[in-house]
């Protein structure tokens, strides 16, 4: 691990207490697109130090990249005994990115970079990347400058249990209305800057229903990802983005129309009796992505 790079965009982020052995090995039956090892909220503080061991070692023993998964650390909080300590650990075993709880500002995400750059220079590691979780009414104000801060900020995450508490707001349901303005200003942010951002749990991993509805909501608002907390909702995020054949075939016929109409130097054309230009195509050629993602395309069917 370390320096391996994702070839299809993040969907899933899976979250993994880090002090549960018994689920390291199975991870790749679920095929998370990133897996978040947890050293903050899901470990105790009598735990800390033996946790963090354990997840040197194992990251040292189980290389999730050849399955195709990017192996993600949430490490402690930049105010915590335990922050430092993680960083060096987790770059020791090999680690893809961290997620930075509670990120606030661009002098957070500085010091983080300077200690990474310290320990992968001590381990001969790669650049390990950062995934900016959000979880504050101030996170939410600087995060145009947190992600300028470094190009290892490739994802912006919110976490929307802290940052309703900075808000003293209450969940309004059924799609979290009071986290609207924070979700929509780190999309723009993160889409802006061409670098992924992933929504809020869904806490209710019984209630499959409610999840697929929260998964197309968080897709329509512009979200690339969404955080799991539960193995089954990795499928369940992939049964609500997969295509249907007919919007694969729609998809396929659009791009190879918008392939031919280039060559003969034309802008916009028509498709099916609908005049069509490069952005409307461009949503398609997501469409397009994501069939190939799915093996649903055998690979010949785009005209170049």
């Amino acid at each position: 691990m370390n320096g391996w790079k994702r070839t299809t965009p993040r969907k899933s982020m899976l979250f993994v207490p880090a002090n549960k052995p018994a689920n390291f090995r199975d991870l790749p039956i679920y095929k998370p697109d990133t897996v978040m090892f947890d050293l903050e909220d899901a470990i105790s503080f009598s735990e800390k130090d033996a946790t963090r061991i354990l997840l040197r070692e194992m990251l040292k023993e189980i290389d999730y990249n050849d399955y195709g998964i990017e192996v993600c650390v949430r490490i402690n909080g930049i105010d915590t005994p335990w922050y430092e300590q993680d960083i060096a650990a987790v770059i020791e075993g090999g680690v893809d990115m961290i997620r930075l709880p509670k990120t606030e500002s661009a002098d957070d995400v500085l010091k983080t970079v300077a200690l990474l750059e310290k320990y992968e220079k001590q381990f001969n590691k790669g650049k390990t990347l950062i995934a900016a979780a959000i979880e504050s009414a101030q996170g939410v104000l600087k995060a145009e400058e947190i992600v300028a801060a470094s190009d290892r900020v490739q994802v912006l995450a919110l976490g929307g249990a802290d940052y309703l508490v900075d808000l003293h707001g209450s969940k309004i349901p059924p799609h979290r209305t009071e986290l609207l303005y924070g979700r929509q200003h780190l999309i723009h942010v993160a889409r802006a800057a061409k670098i992924d951002v992933f929504d809020v749990i869904y806490g209710n991993t019984a209630d499959e229903e409610g999840f697929k509805e929260d998964v197309k909501y968080s897709f329509a608002l512009g979200f690339s990802g969404k955080s799991c907390i539960h193995p089954n909702q990795v499928r369940l995020i992939n049964d609500v983005i997969r295509p249907t054949a007919d919007e694969v075939e729609y998809a396929v016929a659009m791009v190879n129309a918008f392939n031919d109409s280039v060559k003969k130097g034309l802008g916009v054309f028509l498709f099916r009796g609908t005049m069509v230009d490069k952005p409307i195509v461009e949503k398609q050629q997501e469409v397009v992505a994501l069939a190939k993602e799915f093996n649903m395309l055998k690979g010949d069917e785009i005209n170049e």
